[in-house]
């Protein structure tokens, strides 16, 4: 797997379906719900994948924004919600996460060379949100609505006011 998003997916599916008919105990987690919106210079960003990584234990939740730019975190496939804490914010439409956008392997979209190759897709969002050196911040005290309204120039840092 090319994409720590499908590593993560991948161990929290096992987690979930466990060694047998256990199912997982989410109670001791801690986990809230969040939703929001994505936009970008003002416009709803649709079909964008939103992950939210903890700082300390890079897990992750993640979402899909809908046509009107809204997301609500999933913890895994079966259980919404993030554990509080800080966070980085990783926004893209490109990627591809197994069982959200994709029913296959995550990672940037990626096409083969050659004829009747599909073309790849256009990234929308600007690279200053997107991979590892996003500068996307928050910090998750409990439930609560988190918007983005994302700048072309890369100079948002972090939630929308007001």
């Amino acid at each position: 797997m090319k994409n720590p998003i499908a590593y993560i997916l991948l161990f929290s599916l096992t987690l979930a379906l466990g060694c047998g008919s256990n199912r997982v105990d989410y109670s001791n987690l801690g986990l809230v719900n969040v939703s929001g919106t994505v936009k970008l210079d003002g416009a709803p960003v649709s079909d964008a994948i939103v992950v939210f990584e903890d700082l300390e234990t890079s897990t992750r939740s993640y979402g899909l924004t809908d046509s009107s730019g809204n997301y609500s975190l999933q913890f895994n496939s079966e259980k919404s919600g993030i554990i509080p804490g800080e966070k980085k914010v990783l926004i893209s439409t490109t990627m591809k996460v197994l069982g959200v956008n994709s029913d296959s392997e995550g990672g940037e979209e990626e096409s083969e060379e050659g004829e009747g190759a599909a073309e790849k897709p256009t990234e929308l969002i600007p690279d200053a949100y997107r991979g590892n050196e996003t500068k996307l911040r928050v910090y998750i005290i409990e439930g609560e609505s988190i918007d983005f309204d994302l700048a072309s120039d890369g100079s948002t840092t972090g939630p929308a006011e007001g």
